[in-house]
C-alpha cells in the first residue's frame, strides 16, 4: 500500500485495535429486502438509492471506505459486483469472512486503500456508495478520487453528518454539553480527527460535483434520545416528522443535521 498520511495512520491504527475489542454482529438485510421502505430515514434512503441505481447483474460497485463490509453484503444481495476498500486490513478480513459467509465471495473483492489516492482505473464503477466515511477523510481529494473511478453517466451516494451551526454552537456549549452528554458509545467509535462535515466542505462537494442533490434529514429526530422506545427496530414516527416538517417548510431543511448527497457525473 502507498504510504499514509498521519490522518491515515491514526485511522488505521484506531480500527486495528477497535477491531479486536469489538465483535461485528449480524448484517442487516432489511433496507434491500424489499418488504418495506423508510425513505425518512437517512440510512434506508441510501440503500433505496442504490437499488434504484441498479438494472443489471454485470453492474460495479465501489463501497467507498467499506470498513467491515456490513454494506458490501447488502449491495451485493441487491445484485451488484462489488469492490471495497479500508486503510485497515483487520476490517478486510471481516468483511471476506462475512463475503464467504453469505455466499457473495465470488461477487466480492476487497483491497487496503486509502480513499485520497485510491488505485482504481478511471471510470471502473456503474455506482460509488459511502456510509459515514468523508468525515474520516480529506473530503476534497476523497471526492476527486470518486469522481474519477466513477463512469460517465454514474451515479455516488454518500451518507454523512453536517454541521447545523445553530444547533452545534448550543450543543457544543458547556451547558449543552452537560444536558445532553455524548452516549459512551459514540465516543468508542470516534477517532480524534472525525468532525461533522462544516459549510466549507459541503461546497467542495458541489464544485466537485456539479450536478448534486442534498436530501436533509435528522430535525425533530434529534430529541429521539429522550423518548422511551422500547422498539427500536420499528420505523420511527418522528423520522417521518421531519420529511413533513422539511416539505411544508422549506427553510427548515437547512437545521437538518444527517444529509444524503446524490453526486452525478
Amino acid at each position: 500500500m502507498q504510504n499514509l498520511t498521519p490522518r491515515q495512520q491514526r485511522e488505521r491504527d484506531f480500527y486495528s485495535q477497535y477491531s479486536q475489542q469489538h465483535r461485528e454482529e449480524e448484517v442487516v438485510f432489511d433496507p434491500v429486502l424489499g418488504r418495506e421502505r423508510r425513505p425518512w430515514n437517512s440510512y434506508w434512503r441510501l440503500y433505496q438509492l442504490v437499488q434504484e441505481a441498479f438494472c443489471d447483474p454485470s453492474q460495479r460497485l465501489l463501497d467507498f471506505g467499506c470498513g467491515v463490509g456490513s454494506a458490501s453484503m447488502c449491495y451485493a444481495h441487491i445484485g451488484y459486483r462489488v469492490s471495497g476498500f479500508d486503510v485497515c486490513e483487520e476490517n478486510l478480513d471481516e468483511c471476506r469472512r462475512k463475503a464467504e459467509r453469505y455466499g457473495f465471495a465470488g461477487r466480492t473483492d476487497f483491497s487496503v486503500q486509502a480513499a485520497e489516492d485510491l488505485t482504481y482505473p478511471d471510470a471502473s464503477f456503474d455506482v460509488v456508495a459511502g456510509l459515514d466515511i468523508l468525515h474520516h477523510v480529506e473530503v476534497e481529494a476523497a471526492l476527486l478520487q470518486a469522481r474519477r473511478v466513477l463512469k460517465p453517466g454514474g451515479i455516488a451516494v454518500f451518507r454523512e453528518f453536517v454541521e447545523v451551526p445553530a444547533f452545534d454552537v448550543v450543543r457544543n456549549s458547556p451547558l449543552g454539553t452537560w444536558l445532553v452528554s455524548n452516549e459512551p458509545s459514540l465516543d468508542e467509535h470516534r477517532t480524534e480527527d472525525e468532525h461533522k462535515l462544516n459549510t466549507e466542505q459541503m461546497r467542495m462537494v458541489s464544485s466537485v460535483f456539479p450536478d448534486a442533490e442534498v436530501i436533509r434529514f435528522n430535525l425533530l429526530s434529534r430529541v429521539r434520545r429522550f423518548i422511551p422506545n422500547k422498539h427500536p427496530e420499528r420505523p420511527s414516527r418522528i423520522e417521518r416528522l421531519d420529511q413533513l416538517v422539511f416539505r411544508a417548510l422549506p427553510f427548515t431543511q437547512r437545521f437538518g443535521g444527517d444529509v444524503v448527497m446524490v453526486l452525478r457525473k
